[in-house]
C-alpha cells in the first residue's frame, strides 16, 4: 500500500527515484530498480554522507568497486550509477530543505547537511 502523502524529491529514471512522506516523523523512500529502501531522515542523512565519501574516495582510488550495503541489501554500482545516485541524493536533500524540513526538525536537518 502506498502512502497518500508521497512527494517526489528526485528522479534519475523510471525505476530510480527518491520520495518522502511525513509518516512516522518523516520517511525517505529510495527506489533503485527492484529495491526500495525506507529510511528515517537520520538514516537518509547517513546514506548521503556515505555516498559522498565514496564519490570523493573514487577520485583517489578509481579502481575500487562501489558496493553499497544497507542492512542485508547490497547494491553494486558502476562509476556512472554511483554518480547518478549521488546527484539524485543531493537533489533530494535540496528538496527536503526547500520543503521546510529544517523548521520542523532542526536537529535532523543539521545532520543532513
Amino acid at each position: 500500500m502506498s502512502c497518500p502523502h508521497l512527494r517526489r524529491l528526485a528522479t534519475l529514471s523510471e525505476f530510480r527515484y527518491i520520495d518522502s512522506c511525513p509518516c512516522n516523523g518523516g520517511i525517505v523512500h529510495l527506489s533503485w530498480d527492484v529495491a526500495t529502501l525506507h529510511l528515517s531522515l537520520k538514516d537518509f542523512g547517513w546514506l548521503a554522507e556515505v555516498v559522498a565519501q565514496a564519490v570523493r574516495r573514487e577520485e583517489e582510488e578509481p579502481e575500487i568497486p562501489f558496493v553499497l550495503w544497507v542492512g542485508s541489501v547490497a547494491l553494486r554500482m558502476s562509476f556512472e550509477e554511483r554518480h547518478g545516485l549521488h546527484t539524485m541524493i543531493q537533489a533530494a536533500l535540496a528538496e527536503l530543505q526547500q520543503g521546510g524540513l529544517e523548521k520542523k526538525s532542526p536537529e535532523v536537518f543539521r545532520f543532513l547537511n
